[in-house]
């Protein structure tokens, strides 16, 4: 048998973007996106300008949305005009549906906010290459009025409290589609994926449902994270460890706190452990608990591989990284010493209700 070991994380390329997209005059279509997965911007049948996205002229577009303005103007009693005339929003409105339809790529994510300070925020992955583009329609009292956009899929909705005070007010702004800068893209990260790798930065969170977090609960969560900075340690200086038990190890650690990983912590219910490195020990320690609290034996854990959801054209090479971290791990610890890690890693679980979003997978092969 082989182990795969499939974490729930996200290798995101250098290009990434983060976009805020806003519903509609009044959030008037936050619940068609919502329900729909298609996200668009509030222009009536773009077909108008060319049956194939790919051949329609920016300069059409923006006579496009000009007519549309003033098509609606009319429809509510407003004389029409003499003669066309492009209005600045028109210019910026064609910016906002130039971005998103063709200019944001496949895995970008969006920002959908719902009225008021006290909401949630929508947030999603665009699910097709740029300029891929859906027509949907509103109802069926509007007939064939179409709206054109990108799919989306949404990964999870976010207490709009939780952004930074910069991103609240971005989320605020009523600009149709925008990019909100990559100053705030990690911000954005932390609360979308437990676990990524962003700018060669490696980030895990261990999370514990535990009501009452006990100094039991403390200690043993508190061995498995330390035990990492041991391992990794010894790793990065070619030192063998100690003699002793796991427990040993952790105790007589002597790591610099400048040599040590970036360690966030929230114990409320639920609570979790957030871990930041420039190298691959997060998701190795993940994979590793994961392997741990399912007793893999220790030769097929030292063999084992790790997978994750690599995003547009992302690096999968980091992945190399964190097999051989783990490899190079369980190598350390030895097989007495992985059984006791074993051991803990069930007492985690168990007593301190701590997980990690990982599954193993057991692979048969063909000479078994």
């Amino acid at each position: 048998m082989t182990v795969e070991v499939k974490l729930d994380a996200a290798v995101l390329p250098h290009d990434h973007k983060v976009f805020k997209f806003f519903p509609g005059r009044d959030y008037e279509f936050y619940d068609f996106v919502k329900r729909t997965g298609v996200a668009f911007v509030d222009v009536r049948n773009l077909d108008e300008v060319g049956d194939d996205p790919a051949t329609w002229d920016s300069e059409a577009l923006l006579k496009h949305i000009a007519t549309d303005r003033v098509n609606r103007a009319v429809e509510q009693g407003a004389e029409r005009p003499a003669r066309l005339v492009r209005s600045q929003g028109d210019k910026a409105t064609h910016t906002f549906l130039q971005g998103l339809l063709f200019k944001a790529k496949k895995g970008d994510l969006i920002l959908m906010p719902q009225k008021g300070y006290t909401t949630d925020v929508m947030i999603g992955q665009l699910l097709d290459d740029a300029g891929t583009v859906v027509s949907k329609q509103l109802s069926p009292e509007e007939g064939s009025v179409k709206y054109f956009g990108r799919r989306v899929k949404w990964i999870g909705a976010v207490r709009k409290s939780k952004f930074s005070d910069t991103v609240i007010k971005l989320l605020h702004y009523r600009a149709a589609f925008f990019d909100i800068g990559r100053s705030n893209y990690e911000g954005v990260y932390r609360l979308t994926y437990d676990n990524f790798v962003y700018e060669q930065q490696f980030f895990a969170t261990f999370r514990t449902s535990k009501a009452i977090f006990t100094p039991k609960a403390n200690f043993l969560t508190s061995v498995w994270l330390e035990l990492f900075e041991v391992l990794e340690e010894a790793r990065e200086t070619d030192a063998k460890l100690g003699a002793g038990s796991i427990y040993d190890l952790v105790i007589d650690s002597d790591i610099k706190e400048s040599d040590r990983d970036d360690l966030s912590i929230s114990v409320q219910s639920p609570g979790w452990f957030r871990i930041r490195s420039l190298v691959a020990a997060p998701l190795a320690s993940l994979a590793l608990f994961a392997m741990a609290a399912q007793g893999v034996a220790f030769d097929q854990a030292v063999a084992a591989t790790t997978s994750a959801t690599v995003v547009g054209q992302a690096d999968s090479g980091c992945m190399g990284d964190v097999d051989a971290s783990v490899r190079d791990y369980i190598v350390l610890l030895g097989k007495d010493r992985w059984e006791q890690a074993c051991k803990l890693a069930k007492q985690a679980e168990s007593e301190a209700q701590l997980s990690a979003a990982a599954t193993v997978v057991q692979h048969k092969r063909d000479e078994d």
